[in-house]
């Protein structure tokens, strides 16, 4: 399966001034689970149109789901899992985060990522003419949303 984007513009967007702007820290599976986890189902037929809409992918998918990605990678940045257990890295000059301050971080990705999916699906909806694929009774966003952890339905 193609990425919609790099691990490097995942970087670029979600971790601005990271100390490895390649993303290598960034495995491809977390994007392709990102993309199949939180685009597919609030793009539907239009997701597997992408190819045919570069300006919608640039400006506005890039940037939601790098910030999916964020929300995904960052506990497996605070911790790894090693041959001794899970343990946290420690560089020569790093001291590693609490578990709530990974917590903090990952609430701030998905609060950040939430609302770049709901800035591309308004930008969807103000143009159906442009985006003929999309169908917003596929849409999962317009059948439910979520508050705090709880799900509801219109």
């Amino acid at each position: 399966m193609n990425t919609l984007i790099t691990p490097a513009e995942v970087a670029a967007l979600a971790f601005p001034g990271s100390l490895d702007p390649d993303g290598s820290f960034i495995a491809e599976s977390s994007i392709i689970s990102a993309q199949q986890k939180f685009l597919k189902p609030v793009l539907g037929k239009l997701y597997d149109a992408l190819d045919n809409h570069p300006v919608l992918v640039a400006d506005y998918v890039k940037p939601a789901l790098a910030q999916w990605v964020r929300f995904m990678v960052l506990p497996s940045i605070a911790a790894q899992v090693g041959s001794v257990g899970i343990v946290s890295p420690r560089g020569q000059n790093f001291e590693s985060v609490s578990p709530m301050s990974v917590a903090a971080l990952r609430s701030r990705a998905k609060a950040d990522a939430r609302a770049l999916t709901r800035r591309m699906v308004e930008y969807i909806e103000s143009q159906p003419a442009g985006f003929p694929e999309y169908d917003r009774a596929e849409n999962v966003l317009s059948r439910i949303s979520t508050t705090g952890n709880i799900v509801l339905e219109p």
